[in-house]
């Protein structure tokens, strides 16, 4: 069931993923379903739970302060900003899904477990940055590291979960994450 709602969202987005389409998709019965979950509320719920707890892991592990202990700067910004294009491009539209699932379900708090995961990611980066924050010049580098940090996916987000598809902007994704490092390393000082 979750396998198939996952695919359902994918590619038809929120809207394909009804009760009976995962249902069929799965192979499942409706027995199974609602013993399980309420809804495709419920299901939802659920899933966004377990992809930001995921997530959270995934960032966690990635950005642990061991990996980049001989990396600058320039070197750590430049590979976050690439993998947060990659990932935020690869799982838009089960964010698409969760956000528009979180405006009309605010029980849930889906809106707040983005905010979470955004805080955390920029928590991980001040942890690997501020030893470094000699070569800054921002008089407050702990809360400019955040304040980029939450710029760079306020930026994916428009681009891959608001413009929804495959609309051109005029940025291709490679170019979009230098450009997101720059920006990030000159809100620091240090391009």
């Amino acid at each position: 069931m979750i396998a198939a709602a996952h695919d359902l969202i994918a590619e038809s987005g929120l809207e394909g993923a009804s009760v009976q389409g995962i249902l069929k998709r799965s192979g499942v019965g409706s027995g199974t379903f609602y013993a399980r979950f309420d809804g495709r509320d419920a299901l939802l719920a659920y899933l966004a739970i377990r992809f930001w707890a995921e997530a959270e892991e995934g960032w966690t592990s990635v950005l642990s302060a061991p990996r980049w202990a001989a990396a600058g700067p320039k070197e750590i910004l430049t590979q976050f900003t690439r993998m947060a294009v990659v990932w935020t491009r690869a799982h838009g539209s089960l964010l698409r899904a969760f956000l528009v699932h979180a405006m009309t379900h605010e029980a849930y708090d889906l809106l707040d477990q983005t905010a979470e995961l955004d805080n955390t990611v920029a928590d991980h980066l001040i942890l690997l940055l501020l030893p470094r924050a000699e070569e800054f010049a921002h008089d407050e580098p702990e809360q400019a590291i955040r304040l980029a940090t939450l710029q760079v996916f306020a930026t994916l987000r428009s681009r891959f979960i608001f413009a929804w598809g495959n609309r051109p902007d005029g940025i291709e994704d490679q170019k979009l994450a230098g450009e997101l490092a720059s920006m990030f390393l000159r809100y620091l000082g240090t391009a």
